[in-house]
Formats: C-alpha cells, structure tokens, sequence
C-alpha cells in the first residue's frame, strides 16, 4: 500500500499529517518483518488435502473458510507480496500450523480457489462474492454443485478466541437488551441502501431514537470500570458506544467481556454498518442465543423468521420491538433463545458450513456464494 492510499484508509481517525507519516513509516516496517518471517514457513508435510488460494486477495471471510476447515484441510498460498495480507489476517499461530508456500507442493493434486471468474475444471472451487444479488434474486435456487457461506462474526474472532466463547442456557431476564458499537459520524452516517432505503435507517438515527425513546432505562458504559458499578444491574437496557474510530482490540469491552454480556443479555440490536445493512453484531449475538431485534432477516439464508428473532422495518416499528422485548414473558424468552441457538449450529456454525463444503468436493462446477463486505457492495451495486 503506498502512502496515498495508507492515508486514505485512515480518513475516519482525524490523524495529523505529522502522525499519518509516522504510523505509515511503522506499517512499512512491520511488513518488512513479516515479509522475514514468511521466509520460515518451510516445513510442512501433506498430511491432509490441500486447498491452494493462490495469491491471496484479502478477502473478509478468510478467518470464518480458515476456521472451519483446518482441520481437514492444508491451505496453500502464493508467496508474493500479498501473502503478507494473509499474515495479517489469520494471525501467526494460523499461518505457521496451518498453511504454506504452494511452491512446497507443486507434485500435489490441489483444490484450487478462484474468486469470481468462472472455470468448470473439476479441480476448482468458484466463489461468488455478489451475495446481495444472490439473496435478492427470487429466482435463485442452491444447487448440488453449490452452496451459501454464512455471514460471519468480526473476522479475527476466528483467529483464537471463537473455541473460547461461553453459551449460556438461561439469560439473565432482568438484561432486556444489549448493544456495542461504533457510532462515529463520519462512517455510520453516510449509510444509505438503496434496494431498500426506507427499511434500513443508519445507525446514528437508532441509536438517537432508541436513547431518546428509553432514556432513563438504558445503562451506558462508558469505561471496563461501569461494569463494576451497582447502577449496571438496575438497567435493562445496556449500551455500549464508541464515538471515537478506533481499533476493535481498544474498545471498551475486549471479546470476552462483549461476548459475556451479548450471551447474559435476552435480546440484541441489530444495525446496520458502514455501506451495508448486515453487520458483525447480529452473527455474534445468534452464536450466543441473544435474539435479535433485527431488519436484515432476509439478508441471511435461510431468512429469520419470527420463532427466532424480533423484526423492524422502521424506526416506530423499532420502539415497538423494544417495548415488546421488555415486556415479553421468560418462558417465551427461553423458546426463542433455544430456537436461535438451533438456527446458528444447524446454518451459521463453521462445523455447519464444513459439511456443506466436503458434500459439494464431489460436484462438478462447483460454487460458494459468499459476502465479502464492502467488496460485495461494491459489485452489487457494478453489477
């Protein structure tokens, strides 16, 4: 990436110039480094079936493909200049046990991934990132050859901390609802979705609404210490804010402390991000059984229905949402929690999606849909 472009990747951060030179001076360095330490990824043996990405295109859904398949699968890549990009992606521990360099297994029958160009050898897996036209187009059909990648949680959750996330049976039913996330102006404003701009509103205009509506039932927490304080209990309603563009590893709730507090809480907020109406958020909150409060249940496959999740396509229809999700009675609570818990292991989960995946190995022309972000945006609105 050279500087121009470093720069405008940090355009949200209100940087100086004086400090966008220096943290570029930093990146610049750190891949120099790495670039050294790809140089000892050598030694590996094929033990399991390889699967070659090629060069890698830093693609979003790396961490969910990587975590469901390692164990079955070597992951290949070519050794240029973005298998830094990779690197960075999954981490060290991901890189060194569970990939290599493809120049080590050029003997080797491969299972070759290709993004977004069409090639029937029998040998080839096509993913197709235009996810929204596929879950809009009411005349696609999920074929033998072919199957949906779930959308997924924030990538790097994959990397270590997904085995570590803690599911509770029962929530605690005085927590109603719980939401974390950024709420920087400059970003969550600015969003407008087209196919449906009156179902989707930004993010900044929920959170106003919603703090506006509840605002003597909501908690803020501002600090790791309010999650101390006696006040949290009283609440039931929990919101935690960033209004700042900053790294998720310095929110002010690390994985484990979010995670605690999505799994503690009955329901969710769902909203959407930056240039789409799916977000991170509503893919962690199912793992846990916190039942979302959500527009998007037609953008997952198969669609949310109503057993499993709470639905708005307004702001009004929202403030009603909440005060139904606070009203609403335990043992209904508890039926929809287990229903949502279902849905993620039988649709969403990593082991779901691997036996989906070695089902299609068998298939000719075979395909996987998937939603790679702002890349998918991108070509659903090109295309």
């Amino acid at each position: 990436m050279n500087f121009k472009k470093f720069k405008e990747s940090l355009k949200f951060r209100k940087y100086n110039n004086w400090k966008i030179l220096l943290r570029f001076i930093e990146y610049k360095i750190k891949d120099l480094i790495i670039d050294l330490i790809i140089n000892f990824n050598i030694i590996k043996f094929k033990s399991k079936p390889l699967i070659d990405l090629g060069s890698y295109n830093d693609n979003r859904f790396i961490n969910f493909l990587l975590y469901s398949l390692k164990e079955d699968f070597i992951f290949l890549y070519q050794k240029d200049a973005n298998a830094r990009k990779l690197f960075k992606r999954i981490g060290f521990l991901n890189f060194f046990k569970y990939t290599s360099s493809n120049s080590n297994f050029t003997k080797y029958k491969k299972i070759k991934f290709l993004i977004n160009k069409k090639n029937t050898e029998n040998n080839v897996i096509n993913f197709d990132t235009n996810y929204f036209e596929y879950i809009y187009d009411s005349k696609n059909q999920i074929s033998k050859n072919s199957l949906v990648m779930p959308y997924y949680m924030y990538p790097r959750v994959y990397n270590s901390f997904y085995k570590n996330i803690n599911i509770k049976k029962k929530p605690n039913f005085n927590l109603r609802i719980f939401f974390s996330g950024s709420i920087v102006k400059d970003g969550y404003e600015n969003f407008s979705w087209k196919k449906e701009p009156g179902k989707f509103p930004n993010r900044i205009n929920i959170i106003n609404k919603i703090l506006k509506e509840f605002k003597n039932e909501i908690f803020l927490i501002n600090s790791k210490n309010d999650l101390k304080s006696n006040e949290i209990t009283k609440k039931k309603i929990i919101f935690c804010l960033h209004d700042k563009m900053i790294k998720k590893t310095s929110y002010k709730l690390n994985f484990k402390q979010n995670f605690d507090l999505l799994t503690e809480s009955c329901f969710n907020l769902s909203c959407p991000g930056v240039v789409m109406p799916l977000c991170h958020h509503l893919i962690e909150g199912i793992k846990v059984g916190s039942i979302p409060i959500t527009n998007c249940e037609k953008l997952l496959l198969p669609s949310l229905d109503k057993k499993v999740s709470l639905q708005y396509s307004s702001l009004d229809q929202l403030i009603e949402k909440f005060n139904e999700a606070l009203t609403m009675d335990n043992d209904e609570i508890l039926y929809m929690r287990k229903n949502i818990l279902n849905y993620y292991n039988s649709n969403l989960s990593p082991k779901s999606f691997k036996n989906n995946f070695l089902n299609i190995l068998s298939q000719k022309e075979k395909k996987i849909i998937c939603c790679d972000d702002h890349r998918s945006v991108e070509k659903f609105t090109i295309d």
